[in-house]
């Protein structure tokens, strides 16, 4: 017991106090290498952690059993870090990465190894103070607190995850802890660390091609999270099982010593728990990036389609060169819209439309709703035009392509089998009419729906780069509009 309690304990002189304040709990998300405090550090411990250590690295010495507990306080840290930020600025994808976190907790995955550790503290979207830890962070913090539609804030989430785990790849964390648990590769407890990176980090495939814009970021994700469940299906049941009993272990019996600022071995079980019921909500971040997939790929804003000149021919040199700019790439502007529905019968109507389709809206007011448009090139070369508005915490959507036929202009929601044919002109001042013509459902033709459709593109009165586009159903007497107001992105920086 002596000789235990010498490698256990640290050498200490004289009779330092054991410091619990808040203050030194930073220097646990630090870990990785030595530093001045090192020995006041130490003291912190106690031998219920050192003990811990010693029973999961048989035959260490005191500066690895010491090294362990460093690293599995810097995760309690992180976890409760965790908690606290995404209480404060919730997503569906959060749900996921709490799960994953509390797990790894409970398995002191940190504490057995370092690189492991290094990529876990890489991919936290905040720092030991809890302040958001980059740029990306930062906006996806900024769209929790504006509100915005629980798609947007997946969307931040996604991106400023992706660029985590490409830096934490290009930096050799991912490489190092593989090159480390080849050298351990007969031991159990490494095979589960390996098998739950492989279940995670592992199962992400598609990140660079999103990071360069070859896919939509949500449709990398959803591959990933695809992969995982296949690999959880067929090989993750030891790890599953290593999970279950410790859960169950730390929920009835917590062992952890308590540390003010740390998560506690119980509230990482319930953390765990509660994640796993709750994270199925990620199954909507799937769908939409399947749907996202099939979209086309992104385009930047110097991209442009040629949509006015075979339309409109010799009278293109009459259209307003911002409305000419509008229409040869919408992605490239920022918008804001507001609607009025002028009945109740247009209400129940624009409800009713936007529940059994997913396009449309049924929220209006006198204030603006925030928004964007975004634009992606289809294989064929057309454009897809999402018009996308967030409407009080809800995302409403119009979704359609732009396709040119035989000098025509025909908008296309193709999910729904409908084809709007438009009758282009110029007005005075250089501004656009687009009158639907004919609408077909799956070819069947219906030609009176189509002709209530109107749309009037205006360039801006002041001069600045700016159009207003105004949309009217049933113009003679209209039961509904909606104004867009878009900004060129060279004048106005992107809303939310």
């Amino acid at each position: 017991m002596k000789h235990l309690d010498e490698t256990l304990m640290p050498r200490t002189s004289g009779t330092a106090p054991v410091a619990r304040d808040a203050k030194h709990l930073r220097h646990f998300i630090n870990v990785f290498k030595p530093t001045r405090g090192r020995t006041t550090l130490e003291a912190l411990l106690s031998r219920g952690e050192l003990l811990e250590a010693a029973r999961l690295l048989p035959g260490a010495d005191r500066a690895a059993l010491h090294d362990f507990a460093f690293r599995q306080r810097a995760c309690r840290l992180s976890l409760s870090l965790l908690e606290d930020f995404y209480a404060a600025h919730p997503c569906r994808m959060a749900r996921v990465h709490l799960l994953a976190a509390s797990a790894v907790t409970l398995g002191r995955f940190w504490g057995v190894s370092e690189p492991f550790a290094r990529l876990g503290a890489a991919v936290m979207p905040v720092d030991a103070l809890g302040r958001a830890r980059t740029p990306a962070w930062a906006a996806y913090a900024r769209a929790c607190e504006e509100h915005l539609p629980l798609e947007i804030r997946d969307e931040r989430w996604i991106d400023a995850h992706m660029q985590d785990v490409a830096r934490a790849r290009e930096l050799g964390y991912e490489a190092a802890f593989l090159e480390e648990a080849r050298a351990h590769a007969g031991e159990p407890l490494w095979r589960l660390l390996a098998q739950h990176l492989e279940m995670t980090l592992g199962a992400r495939l598609f990140d660079h091609p999103a990071l360069a814009g070859a896919v939509p970021p949500e449709s990398a994700m959803a591959q990933g999270l695809a992969l995982s469940l296949r690999r959880i299906a067929r090989a993750g049941w030891s790890l599953l099982s290593h999970y279950a009993p410790r859960t169950l272990r730390a929920w009835v019996l917590p062992r952890w010593h308590a540390v003010p600022g740390l998560a506690g071995e119980r509230r990482a079980a319930w953390l765990l728990l509660s994640s796993f019921v709750t994270a199925w909500t990620a199954a909507g971040v799937y769908r939409r990036g399947v749907k996202l997939l099939h979209r086309g790929q992104r385009v930047g804003p110097s991209d442009v389609w040629p949509l006015l000149a075979p339309v409109l021919g010799d009278d293109l040199p009459r259209v307003d060169p911002r409305v000419a700019r509008f229409y040869a790439n919408p992605g490239a502007w920022t918008m804001r819209a507001t609607v009025s529905l002028s009945s109740r019968a247009a209400r129940v109507l624009a409800w009713l439309s936007t529940r059994l389709t997913g396009q449309g809206l049924s929220e209006h007011g006198a204030h603006a709703f925030p928004g964007r448009f975004r634009t992606f090139r289809r294989a064929d070369g057309s454009m897809h035009f999402v018009r996308e508005l967030y409407c009080d915490g809800a995302l409403r959507v119009f979704d359609s392509d732009f396709v040119v036929r035989q000098g025509r202009l025909y908008e296309v929601f193709v999910e729904h089998g409908l084809e709007l044919e438009l009758a282009v002109s110029v007005l005075d001042g250089g501004g656009l009419r687009l009158r639907g013509r004919t609408l077909r459902w799956h070819g069947l033709w219906l030609p009176w729906l189509g002709r209530q459709v109107e749309f009037r593109v205006l360039p801006a009165p002041d001069g600045t780069c700016r159009v207003d586009a105004v949309g009217t159903l049933r113009p003679s007497r209209p039961w509904g509009r909606i104004h867009y107001e878009a900004r060129h992105l060279s004048e106005a920086a992107e809303p939310g």
